[in-house]
């Protein structure tokens, strides 16, 4: 694990006193609770800790689909307090590549398709231009998806679903890819094409990476854990 004590590359993520609350039912659950984050130019974040505790819900305020309480969210020079949904929803089509832990495919669409979402949601699909095409069988021959690339999800083993998912965040090349339990639950295949790709990935975007997956430990360049709603330096054994 690399330290950064020293980094002299630009802070690409700054996140500062965010506060961020849920009400359930009349109580009200602080999730993260003044916290405080910055990540330097393509540097490599992994953040473990417990079910519950944030991880899914910090990623989510990142990528801008949730927006705090209090405090402020700043990525990729993009001030995300002030942008309403519509510009935020062309940030995160643009910028931010999101594998969520359920992968959260469109069940009517096949694997080509779903791939190809953001390209068209992004206004990117131009019929003289096949380059995203090309990119999109590009990923999908390297996570071994290619024949299976007009199968519906319904006809997808976990593993296929879960590659598709990561390939649909890549099409689009974004500088800023946030993923949630990537490799958990899957198979070995899956598991060691994920790992491969983040690992060719290191050094080139930013990545937050949520895993229990300690043989991805050893890319990241800081490992955090979430504590009473703040982000902290993760002690390994």
């Amino acid at each position: 694990m690399v330290s950064n004590s020293y980094n002299t590359n630009p802070i690409t993520i700054k996140v500062s006193n965010v506060t961020k609350a849920f009400i359930i039912g009349k109580t009200r659950i602080t999730i993260l609770d003044e916290l405080d984050f910055q990540c330097y130019e393509n540097e490599f974040t992994i953040i473990s800790g417990p079910s519950g505790s944030g991880k899914s819900t910090f990623l989510a305020v990142i990528g801008g689909l949730t927006r705090v309480d209090e405090g402020h969210v700043r990525v990729l020079n993009h001030d995300l307090n002030i942008m309403d949904e519509e510009a935020l929803a062309l940030f995160r089509s643009v910028y931010v590549g999101f594998v969520f832990q359920t992968g959260h495919l469109i069940d009517s669409l096949t694997v080509l398709e779903n791939v190809m979402l953001p390209v068209e949601l992004a206004g990117k699909k131009d019929l003289d231009d096949k380059s995203y095409d090309e990119r999109a069988w590009s990923l999908l021959e390297e996570f071994k998806l290619n024949e299976r690339a007009h199968s519906l999800p319904v006809m997808l083993s976990g593993g296929e679903y879960q590659r598709t998912a990561f390939i649909r965040a890549l099409v689009l090349d974004p500088d800023l890819l946030l993923i949630d339990e990537p490799t958990s639950n899957q198979d070995i295949q899956t598991t060691e094409i994920i790992h491969q790709k983040l690992s060719n990935l290191k050094g080139k975007k930013n990545l937050i990476v949520v895993t229990h997956e300690r043989q991805l430990f050893p890319l990241a360049d800081k490992i955090l854990t979430p504590v009473n709603g703040k982000l902290v330096p993760y002690e390994v054994d």
